[in-house]
Parts: C-alpha cells; sequence; structure tokens
C-alpha cells in the first residue's frame, strides 16, 4: 500500500495532519516506539525517526505500539477517532490524583468547553457527575474492604475535605459512608430519596406486568426475588421513615462488604437513582434485562410479560412465597433455541437470547463494563449481535445500561403516546420523535418514561444530583 506513495509524500501528509489519508498508511516513529494515524495531532517526530507501514499489522510486526491519542487500531475497527481518543484516554487518568474537572481537562488536554462537550457526546454525563462518582465508586469499596477512617477513605479516593466527601457520597449513593458501613451489622440497608423523588411513577413503573413472579409491589413494600453475588434472595423494600427506604434481605449471615454492594446496585437501578437526575427505574439484573429486550421485540407488552413470566417459571430459582430469581445466562446457555421457542418465543428470538447467554457466558459480552463506557461503544457492541436491530439497541441502552438520553425512535408505543399527547393527525416519523424530545435533553430517557405511562414529559429536575 505505501509503495503507492513516496515517502516525501506521505511525510507531507503526516506534517499536515491529512485525515484523508487515514487508513493508507500509518507512521510508525521509532523513538517512542508507537504508531499513529497521518492525521494525529500529537506533536510531530523527527523526519529520520519516522517509518512508514501498510497496515497496522505491519506496524505491530514491526514491534510498534498503537498511539493513545489518535487511536489507530480503534479507526480500523471503524470507531470514530475522537470517540476512540477521548475514551482512551480517560482510561488512562488515575481518579485520585485528578483534584477538580479543570485538572481532568488538563489531564487530557482539553478546554473545559471541549471537555464538557466530550462527555455529554460520549458518556452523556457532565465531567463533574463522572468524576465523583468514579470517586464514590472507589470510596465505598474502601470503606467495606478496610478500616480507614472515613477521613482517610476521602483523601485517599481524592476528595479535598471530609464535608465534600460526605455531601457527594450522600448525593451519588442516597445513605452516609457510616451507614454504609454499618449495614454489614444491621443486616439491611437505608436509602434516602432525594427531594422531590418521583414515587408514584416509580412504584408504577415496577407494578407494569401485575403477575409478575421477580417482583411483588404492595401498599407498603415492594418484595424482589433478586441474585446478590449469586446468592438467590427475597428482598424486600420499604418506607422506614419520610424519604427512607428499608432494604432488607432474607439471609445475610455469610455476607461480605462486596455482597452489600451488589445489593445496594440492584436497589438504585430497581429505583432509578444510579445518578440521573430524572429517574429511569433499570431492570436490575442485567441479563435480565437482555430477557426483557428480545421478548418484547415486535410484540404488545402484555405478550412480552407472558412469555417472560414462563421463562422465569421454567429455569429461574424460586426463593418462597412464589417469588422466583430469574433465570441467568449459565442457565440460558445450557438450553437450546427448541428449548426457549416451547415458551413462546419465536425462532429468530429463541436463537437471539441463546446467542446473548452464550456471549455473556463466554466473557465475550460484558454489559457491566458497556454501562460504564461510551454510548457509542456500547450501541456499536450490540448492534453487532445477529437479531439486534435499533429498537432492541435502544431499550437495552435506556432500561439496562442506564444511558440518561436516549430515544428509542422505533418504539411504537412511544410513537403513540407523543401522537396522542400532541394531537398529531398521524403516528410521527423517527425525525419528528427527535424534534418533539429535544426540548427534555439530556434526560430525554425519563421523557420516554413518562410517555410510556401516559405522563406528560416535564422539564423540572427532581433533586440535587451532581
Amino acid at each position: 500500500m505505501t509503495a503507492t506513495f513516496t515517502r516525501e509524500f506521505m511525510l507531507e501528509r503526516m506534517f499536515a495532519a491529512d485525515a484523508a489519508f487515514d487508513g493508507l498508511f500509518y507512521t510508525g516513529v521509532t523513538s517512542t516506539g508507537i504508531y499513529c494515524l497521518p492525521s494525529c495531532r500529537a506533536r510531530k517526530p523527527r523526519v529520520d525517526n519516522v517509518v512508514f507501514h501498510a497496515s497496522a499489522a505491519a506496524a505491530q510486526a514491526a514491534g510498534l505500539r498503537a498511539c493513545r491519542r489518535c487511536q489507530p487500531d480503534a479507526f480500523r475497527e471503524g470507531v470514530p477517532v475522537e470517540e476512540a481518543g477521548f475514551s482512551g484516554a480517560l482510561r488512562q487518568v488515575e481518579v485520585p490524583g485528578v483534584a477538580s474537572v479543570q485538572a481532568l481537562a488538563r489531564a487530557l488536554g482539553l478546554s473545559g468547553s471541549a471537555l464538557h462537550v466530550q462527555f455529554r457526546e460520549h458518556y452523556q454525563c457532565s465531567p463533574a457527575q463522572w468524576l465523583t462518582r468514579e470517586r464514590v465508586r472507589l470510596a465505598a469499596a474502601r470503606l467495606l474492604d478496610t478500616r480507614e477512617t472515613a477521613a482517610q477513605v476521602a483523601f485517599a479516593v481524592g476528595f479535598g475535605s471530609l464535608s465534600a466527601f460526605g455531601a457527594q457520597f450522600r448525593r451519588v449513593m442516597h445513605l452516609t459512608p457510616q451507614a454504609l458501613r454499618d449495614s454489614v451489622h444491621t443486616g439491611e440497608l437505608r436509602l434516602t430519596l432525594p427531594a422531590g423523588f418521583p414515587r408514584d411513577l416509580v412504584w408504577r413503573d415496577l407494578s407494569r406486568d401485575p403477575l409478575s413472579v421477580t417482583c411483588r409491589v404492595g401498599a407498603d413494600r415492594v418484595e424482589f426475588a433478586w441474585a446478590v453475588a449469586g446468592d438467590p434472595q427475597s428482598v424486600t423494600l420499604y418506607p422506614a421513615a419520610d424519604q427512607t427506604i428499608c432494604v432488607r434481605p432474607t439471609g445475610v449471615e455469610t455476607w461480605r462488604g462486596a455482597d452489600w454492594l451488589a445489593l445496594h446496585g440492584l436497589t438504585v437501578r430497581a429505583l432509578g437513582l444510579h445518578g440521573a437526575a430524572r429517574p429511569v427505574p433499570l431492570v436490575p439484573d442485567l441479563f435480565d434485562g437482555l430477557i426483557w429486550a428480545v421478548v418484547g421485540q415486535q410484540v404488545t407488552f402484555r405478550q412480552a410479560c407472558g412469555v417472560r413470566r414462563e421463562l422465569v417459571r421454567h429455569y429461574g430459582v424460586p426463593v418462597g412465597d412464589g417469588l422466583i430469581v430469574p433465570p441467568t445466562p449459565q442457565a440460558v446457555a445450557a438450553l437450546t433455541p427448541a428449548d426457549l421457542g416451547r415458551l413462546g418465543l419465536t425462532g429468530a428470538r429463541a436463537a437471539l437470547l441463546h446467542r446473548l447467554a452464550g456471549r455473556i457466558v463466554r466473557g465475550e459480552l460484558n454489559l457491566a463494563v458497556l454501562a460504564r463506557g461510551t454510548v457509542g461503544a456500547a450501541r456499536r457492541t450490540l448492534r453487532a449481535v445477529p437479531g439486534i436491530g435499533p429498537w432492541t439497541a435502544e431499550y437495552v441502552l435506556l432500561r439496562v445500561l442506564g444511558f440518561p438520553d436516549i430515544v428509542p425512535d422505533g418504539d411504537a408505543a412511544l410513537a403513540a403516546a407523543l401522537r396522542r399527547r400532541y394531537d398529531l393527525p398521524g403516528r410521527p416519523t423517527p425525525a419528528e420523535i427527535h424534534t418533539l424530545l429535544l426540548p427534555c435533553t439530556p434526560y430525554r430517557s425519563h421523557a420516554v418514561l413518562r410517555l410510556w405511562h401516559g405522563l406528560t414529559p416535564h422539564l423540572a429536575p427532581y433533586g440535587d444530583h451532581p
């Protein structure tokens, strides 16, 4: 490939950072041991240290490694260079050493406004939200795994003061650091709901399948069947005081700190407390979310509920009193598509669910990793699975991975709700759906949830989230 171009021409295009030649040749730098795209914006090397290669494979064979800035391997795989460069650089950031959003911008070589744009576009959150969540995630693990004081934990993960640590921890985790530690001894979690929390909407969503065998909603409590770190449990949520929810599992005698974090994660997902300013309850179990997505393809919601109940009854784990934990990927992967078809799934959907379970079991698909990455990477990964189309991918992004600004523009129920809400003459097109929901950016997932439940989307945020 490089024989097509002279060395002088390639040097000229390299110094011009000409993106038109990305993929047509690769720039190797012998002094640093890396290879780049011609468009790389890093400081240009000395000419006598430059070698050119026809492909990334040839550069690797010469002992070079991919540039972290221009991400030539991501370009080769069809990943947008800007996204790959930003997410790659972000993975190298040591969160405890970043004192502020301004320091994060400097570490990534971006202005404050550019940093904000990158986070909104790729992670659908602000830089402050991301930094706070990462610090709190590290802090929660240390609180339960060590005997360090709260102050020691706070400073170890990068908080500048104990008061800032306490305030941000409560915003993200909905309980104090000490309350998290106390859960190991009390056998329960107590979460404080944010001001203005839409309890009626969340409870309505939890009871959307009145015959559910995985969740039972009563007047004063909600009961779930969950596998907490692989341990099937009946978990009860009930109001303990004003704005406080008590979370009580049935058997915690052998639990460790990681198990309490797992229970906390399931609870905040179920209640929509996972970080967005406008709550969207998620399917608590990630694989169960994929089950919902597959059984819901091109059928009514009532039909989807019926097929999922049959799947849970046949292959889930009973925990007593009629509640059943949803089946694991391992259980579904051990079946055949024909087994799944007998429960009411079409051949294509049975094959898809079996395929997804197998990929998870083999480590080829990690939903937790997708949820913490870019929305683009998650969307591409899902769409690359045969049988997953636009509707299924967007449903998973919204209801399973928890991205806050998703519009499933092919959803029939959403289109019907918008038609009624705005008294439209016909079903809105995907472009019209995006236009109608544009004022709800960057929380369109919450607007979609309200429309699904026959409510009017609005712009006022709930609570004071970072």
